[in-house]
């Protein structure tokens, strides 16, 4: 029986729109009322996370950051933490501005660092909620601090071979994809599923309990380690082909046929 629920927002939970329909959140808090946890799991920032958990329930866990962190929803509590230091993020830099990539980081107040205000920043759906600082150059800062995650612009055509670039070059990090254009980099070691194994574990829970719902391929640890792997009709072939179901329907509505198959 399924106790927990872990949903993707980007492109699974949220509609076409970039908002969670009410019949959505209803189905999630009458699941909610029949004693099945959901826990947010985004490569989304807190503040930005914790919009959409609170349509869903006070109590929402939030995985965010592609795992990086994992907070309590109703009092920001920090239940786990991976950080990338400046011995690992000046060489990244550095390397962006070779390839003329965009780079951004994130604060200890989860707000965009970026050296300058411009068209990949803009891209961020974290922009209007966290809010930004210019600290110029990374790689002349003096004060850079850890972060959660860092984000790269790429051209979509060009984000396999760049993955597999990055991969080989930063082995230290962990790199994904969550929009055709956007490459996440996060601790080693730190991804949805981690982090999902260690709320589960949290709540008391084990992995035939647990059901995790999403669409890319930084979604593809979860969909592995829960019991119920869900892929939403527009997922990415390579979630699809590793999910134990996949959606005829997409987003927020496949999120709704997934519920009522598996919980309701």
């Amino acid at each position: 029986m399924i106790k927990l629920i872990a949903t993707d927002l980007d492109n699974t939970l949220l509609d076409a729109r970039g908002t969670i329909p009410e019949s959505t959140a209803a189905l999630l808090r009458q699941a909610g009322e029949q004693g099945v946890r959901t826990a947010v799991a985004t490569g989304r920032c807190y503040p930005s996370a914790l919009a959409a958990a609170r349509a869903i329930g006070a109590q929402t866990p939030i995985i965010c950051y592609n795992g990086s962190l994992i907070r309590q929803g109703d009092t920001g509590e920090t239940l786990a933490r991976h950080l990338i230091g400046p011995e690992d993020i000046l060489p990244l830099s550095d390397y962006c501005h070779r390839e003329g990539l965009y780079l951004q980081l994130y604060g200890p107040d989860d707000a965009l660092v970026i050296e300058e205000m411009c068209d990949g920043a803009r891209l961020d759906p974290d922009l209007p909620v966290a809010g930004f600082r210019e600290v110029g150059d990374f790689r002349r800062c003096a004060d850079l601090q850890p972060t959660p995650k860092m984000l790269i612009v790429e051209q979509p055509e060009q984000v396999s071979a760049r993955l597999k670039d990055l991969g080989a070059r930063f082995p230290r990090l962990s790199f994904s994809q969550s929009q055709p254009w956007l490459i996440e980099v996060m601790p080693l070691g730190a991804d949805k599923g981690r982090a999902l194994e260690r709320l589960a574990s949290l709540l008391g829970l084990d992995r035939s309990q647990v059901m995790a719902l999403g669409d890319n391929t930084n979604d593809l640890p979860m969909i592995r380690w829960a019991g119920c792997g869900v892929a939403v009709g527009n997922s990415a072939e390579a979630l699809k082909a590793e999910a134990d179901y996949v959606c005829a329907a997409q987003r927020s509505l496949g999120v709704e046929e997934a519920l009522r198959k598996f919980v309701l």
